[in-house]
Parts: C-alpha cells; sequence; structure tokens
C-alpha cells in the first residue's frame, strides 16, 4: 500500500513538472522548458514499479518529444536528433497497444512525427 502512495505521488511530481515544461514552452521560455523537461526525463528512466510503467512511458514520451522542440529551437543537434529517436521508438511501441492511446494523442503524435521527420532530414538524417 505504501509503495502505491509512493508511486502516486512520484507520477503527480512528474506531471507538474511536465505541465511546467509545456507552459514555459507556450510562453518562449526554452531555459525553463528545458530544464522542467529534463526533470521528467531523468525522472522517467527506466526503474520503479511496474504498476506505474505505462504512466512512466507515456510521461517520457511527452517530455522526449517536447525536449526534441526545445532542442531545435535551441540549436543543440544532438540532443533534438536523440530526443526525436527516441521519441519515434517509444511512440512505435505505443502504437502497437491502441487501447493504451487515445485518439488525442494519435493526432497530436502523427503532427509531432511528421514536424521530427521533417527535421531530421532537414539536420542531415539519422545518425548524422
Amino acid at each position: 500500500m505504501l509503495e502505491r502512495l509512493r508511486d502516486v505521488l512520484r507520477s503527480a511530481a512528474i506531471s507538474r513538472a511536465l505541465s511546467r515544461a509545456v507552459r514555459a514552452y507556450r510562453d518562449g521560455d526554452l531555459a525553463k522548458a528545458r530544464a522542467a523537461v529534463d526533470e521528467v526525463v531523468a525522472a522517467t528512466e527506466p526503474r520503479g514499479s511496474r504498476t506505474q510503467e505505462t504512466h512512466r512511458r507515456s510521461m517520457r514520451l511527452m517530455a522526449v518529444a517536447l525536449r526534441a522542440e526545445v532542442a531545435a529551437k535551441q540549436g543543440d543537434t544532438a540532443a533534438a536528433r536523440a530526443s526525436i529517436e527516441e521519441g519515434l521508438a517509444l511512440w512505435a511501441g505505443f502504437q502497437g497497444h491502441p487501447g493504451v492511446i487515445g485518439s488525442r494523442s494519435v493526432e497530436s503524435f502523427d503532427s509531432w512525427e511528421r514536424w521530427a521527420r521533417e527535421w531530421l532530414a532537414r539536420a542531415g538524417g539519422p545518425g548524422v
């Protein structure tokens, strides 16, 4: 029971950090957005309770997608490319489980995937 409470508290903290990142990005504060999104990425490293695995992966997907956009705007090509590659891999994993993702997520990430692939093509492709 105590472990479940810890999971809930961790999930809430991750969600708050992601909300801060999104708000800062919308406000044009890229440094603040990057710091908050990096916090989410660090908090969603593969570890911890299996009961929170889907939530952790979902939060990580949103975080690496946002980090890719922030890094691209900051001119940090390496971080943008790494985030895009991880985001595409996570997204592919979710697409195999349609019950886990909603239609709004599909629309959002289809749009993000188009942006990501176009950015990679402009930046010289993956691994370049």
